[in-house]
């Protein structure tokens, strides 16, 4: 028989051992520890050794043998050893303990902060002295706006790295992604960082607006960030402090005495619609939207009681909190929550003066009002929900909602023509920055979702599937010949082409693009759901048109397509996409097949010739492709130049929207 089935003391002792559910570190500092191997988040975050100490604890006493009653001890009859105790008794008793617990309270106030350390090789931030706060001190300074910051934080609550580390990261955010989405404004978060860090002010919603820039920050990594291999370490990182955020999100949906709770809300959207599940984002950005109106940012009469500084700050987090909501309720197919008879705010203006929402070619020569061009885009986004995908839209006439589609279809050529044309499709990626070109990347492929759901051609309309899953050419022809019956025409330049070809040339251009753009975690899941709209769109184009002009351009970008469509499945696995990837796959093989045919008629009609058509290399899988220019944009202006032409369109106000809210009843100007 085993040791443990023996009843022995040693067999007790060896089966009460066992681990915590915390490593030494988070015990320590009384965290929750996630139990990552071989080292747990919070160790990762402090560079410390995950250890976990076996314990032992202690059993039970064993049990005394039970004596016969003849052999107890006779007690003498008490009246006070069976009768309760008195209320006198009970209230010296209470008041002891409330004594002690005084005592344990002023005790642990006194050491209520204690140094945070800065060295690699620490293993616990509370057992810090004050001579390694001194060598704190001796560190140079990351930035002088936080000079005067001194490395102190409480050892039980809010973790966080230490300053020396936190500066560059929160220095990165305001140097790039900040000044083309202005969430936070730098001089009041700087105030904030050093507050915190000083003990001034500790509270959860500026523990979760740091950690919500730090996750930012982290995810808007530059090219050379990203190939000295450390990639993985900053989107974990960035995945930690995300999960810190969101842990206090119950404390924020009700802060209305300033903007911090709707700023860390719309923080955790911008990452939610970067990760592999954007679905949250859909339910926070309703949160924001409410805690908006709760703060009247959507309402003129409520910039009486601000500045003019604290309106630009208000105004500019309404709207960006706006295109969120348009944006995602587009991609989920379901009502937004800001309606805009509802807003009474003037638009961002074209002209800024602090050179915040622009982004600028590489050489500084021009640049565009990225902000507000994303209103006007989420304005359209919106119309094309309401008019098209709503439940009132489903039951219109089928010749009104044609008249809607082109309509919609003019707004949209309109927004594209406001676009400068160093930043257009074409020239975008020989114009910017790596940085700057993955941000109108993602504004084009918006564009490009935008486009593809007003012709009902996106990858999750289901009728739209159905009729290239089915081995029906000609009705895929016929469909393409009545979209390019809605033409526009244009005052300057050529005219737009009709539905079909304007899918087919944008669905190109964006997925070329993609291509050029620097390949983050980010990029490719923002961009997922358009970049395979485009897909289906280029090889339903390729199975009806075998022989166009682009066709192996559109070869080489629908095989790469499907290549980044196998592996987003092999990560994130889903039977919904599952479905559209056979579908898909069948359409490839299809189009590739009619390609090919094409192609050997071609090559049989020139052997009487001594012309030989080029190969058609399909599966390259080639090197690093040189897409990006050299080097990241040193210097550009801080402020828009003077003369700077503002466009016609600069007069626009929300008044001017509603003309294509109802097409059935007003005719567009």
């Amino acid at each position: 028989m085993s040791v443990l089935m023996s009843g022995s003391p040693e067999g007790h002792a060896s089966s009460r051992a066992s681990r915590r559910k915390a490593c030494d570190l988070c015990f320590k500092k009384k965290i929750k520890c996630d139990m990552v191997q071989p080292v747990c988040s919070n160790c990762v975050l402090y560079k410390t050794e995950c250890r976990t100490s076996i314990i032992r604890r202690k059993g039970p006493p064993p049990k005394a043998k039970a004596q016969p009653p003849a052999a107890l001890p006779e007690q003498p009859p008490s009246e006070t050893s069976s009768a309760p105790d008195s209320t006198e008794d009970r209230l010296s008793r209470i008041e002891r303990q409330l004594q002690q617990i005084i005592d344990i309270t002023k005790s642990r106030a006194d050491t209520q902060f204690s140094p945070l350390i800065v060295d690699d090789d620490s293993a616990s931030a509370s057992n810090a002295t004050p001579e390694g706060a001194g060598s704190t001190n001796d560190r140079s300074n990351a930035a002088e706006t936080t000079s005067s910051v001194q490395c102190y934080c409480p050892a039980d609550e809010f973790p966080l790295p230490p300053i020396d580390e936190v500066v560059p990261i929160v220095n990165h955010y305001f140097s790039i992604f900040n000044l083309v989405v202005p969430l936070f404004e730098q001089k009041a978060f700087m105030e904030l960082l050093s507050n915190f860090y000083q003990g001034l002010s500790r509270t959860k919603a500026a523990w979760a607006a740091i950690q919500v820039v730090l996750s930012l920050s982290l995810r808007t990594a530059t090219p050379e960030q990203l190939q000295d291999s450390g990639g993985p370490d900053r989107f974990h990182r960035a995945n930690l402090y995300l999960k810190n955020a969101q842990s206090v999100v119950s404390d924020l949906v009700t802060r209305e005495d300033d903007l911090l709770g709707i700023q860390v809300l719309l923080g955790i959207v911008m990452l939610f619609q970067n990760s592999s599940d954007p679905k949250p984002a859909s339910v926070v950005i309703g949160t924001a939207m409410r805690l908006a109106h709760r703060l009247r940012l959507h309402t003129e009469e409520a910039t009486k009681h601000f500045t003019a500084e604290e309106n630009l700050q208000r105004s500019r987090i309404f709207w960006i909190a706006y295109t969120f909501d348009k944006d995602i309720s587009l991609r989920i197919t379901a009502p937004s929550i800001q309606s805009d008879a509802d807003i009474d705010v003037p638009l961002p203006s074209l002209t800024v003066s602090d050179g915040i929402g622009l982004i600028w070619t590489q050489d500084g020569s021009a640049h565009f009002n990225y902000h507000r061009l994303r209103v006007d885009l989420a304005h359209i986004e919106g119309q094309i929900y309401d008019q098209l995908c709503s439940n009132r839209a489903s039951r219109v006439p089928p010749e009104e909602r044609k008249r809607r589609v082109c309509r919609l279809q003019i707004q949209l050529n309109r927004w594209y023509e406001r676009v400068p044309l160093p930043f257009q499709i074409e020239h975008a990626a020989s114009n910017l920055a790596p940085t700057e070109l993955v941000i109108v990347t993602k504004m084009h492929h918006a564009y490009l979702l935008a486009t593809v759901m007003t012709h009902g051609l996106y990858s999750h309309n289901a009728e739209w599937l159905k009729l290239i899953s089915s081995r029906n050419q000609g009705a895929i022809e016929d469909l393409a010949q009545a979209m390019d019956s809605c033409a526009t025409k244009t005052p300057q330049g050529p005219p737009f082409p009709g539905g079909w070809s304007r899918c087919v040339e944008l669905s190109r251009g964006c997925m070329e693009l993609f291509e050029k753009s620097t390949l983050t975690e980010c990029l490719v899941w923002q961009c997922c759901c358009p970049h395979f709209s485009g897909l289906i769109v280029l090889l339903a184009n390729m199975l009806i048109k075998p022989s166009h002009e682009h066709i192996a351009l559109d070869q080489h970008l629908t095989t790469k397509a499907i290549q980044l469509f196998d592996k987003l499945l092999e990560f994130s696995p889903s039977k919904s996409i599952q479905k559209i990837r056979d579908v898909v796959g069948r359409l490839y093989e299809r189009a590739f097949e009619e390609v090919g045919r094409v192609a050997a008629e071609r090559a049989e009609a020139d052997a009487n010739t001594a012309f030989t058509s080029p190969p058609i290399d399909l599966f390259s899988d080639s090197a690093k492709d040189d897409f990006f220019m050299e080097g990241i944009k040193i210097s550009k202006p801080d402020f828009a130049p003077a003369g700077f032409d503002p466009f016609s369109w600069e007069r626009m106000s929300t008044a001017d929207w509603g003309w294509a809210f109802d097409a059935a009843q007003v005719t567009p100007p």
